[in-house]
C-alpha cells in the first residue's frame, strides 16, 4: 500500500493506493480557515483506524511544491517523521515533474502549468525553448493577464473552477489535473526513483526558487 499526501492543492488530502487503484482519499482541510498543523494527525489516525496503514505501508509519496509554505512544511515534516518512525521509504516529487508525465514534448511551449495552493498561493510554470521552465507567483487576485501574447493553447491546472471564473484568457483551453491521479498513473516511474532521506520543499519568492 502506498500513501500519497497532496500537500499542494488548496485542500490537502491523503490518498491510499493499492494495486494501481486509489482505494481511499481523505481531505485534511475542509475550508481555507482550517490549519494543516491541527488536522493532519487526526486525519492520519482516522486512516490508521480504518485501514491499519501502519502495518501495510510500503512507501510514502508527496508533491513538493510549489505551494503554500506552511502546508509544504507541515506535510513534509509529518511524512518525514512517519518515514523514520516506521522505517518506510519516502519519495518527494515536484508538481512540475508530475505535469511532465502528462504532457507531450511537442506541447510544452504551447502549454502552461497553473498550480493553486492553500492560503491563496498560486503559481504558473511557462516553458521557453532557450531557458527551459520559468515559474511565476500569481498574486492574490490571481491575475494572469499578460499571457495573451504568448503561444499558449492550454493551461493545465489543479484548480480549474477558479481560473475559469476569472475568464481572462478566453481563447485558451483549460485542462484539469489531479495530483493523486498523476501519482497513481505513474507509480512505476516514481517508485523507481532513488529513495530520499531529505525531502526539499519548493518555495517561491520573487519568482525565484529558494533553496
Amino acid at each position: 500500500m502506498i500513501l500519497f499526501l497532496d500537500t499542494v492543492s488548496p485542500l490537502p488530502e491523503f490518498s491510499l493506493i493499492q494495486d494501481n487503484k486509489i482505494i481511499h482519499s481523505k481531505k485534511i482541510l475542509t475550508n481555507d480557515s482550517d490549519k494543516m498543523s491541527d488536522l493532519i494527525i487526526p486525519a492520519y489516525i482516522s486512516l490508521q483506524k480504518k485501514f491499519l496503514v501502519n502495518r501495510k505501508l510500503q512507501c510514502l509519496i508527496t508533491n513538493t511544491g510549489p505551494g503554500s509554505y506552511t502546508a509544504l512544511r507541515v506535510g513534509i515534516a509529518f511524512l518525514s517523521g512517519l518515514s523514520i518512525a516506521q522505517k518506510i521509504d519516502f519519495i518527494g516529487i515536484s508538481c512540475l515533474d508530475l505535469y511532465l508525465y502528462s504532457i507531450a514534448q511537442d506541447q510544452l511551449d504551447s502549454s502552461a502549468l497553473y498550480v493553486g495552493s492553500s492560503n491563496n498561493q498560486n503559481f504558473i510554470y511557462l516553458y521557453d525553448k532557450k531557458n527551459g521552465f520559468i515559474v511565476k507567483k500569481i498574486e492574490k487576485n490571481k491575475n494572469i493577464s499578460g499571457l495573451e501574447n504568448l503561444f499558449l493553447k492550454q493551461i493545465v491546472t489543479n484548480v480549474i473552477p477558479e481560473l475559469t471564473d476569472i475568464n481572462l484568457l478566453k481563447n485558451i483551453k483549460y485542462a484539469k489535473i489531479n495530483f493523486n491521479e498523476l501519482v497513481r498513473l505513474n507509480l512505476t516511474h516514481i517508485l523507481s526513483q532513488p529513495k530520499q532521506q531529505i525531502i526539499e520543499p519548493i518555495y517561491i519568492s520573487n519568482n525565484t526558487i529558494l533553496n
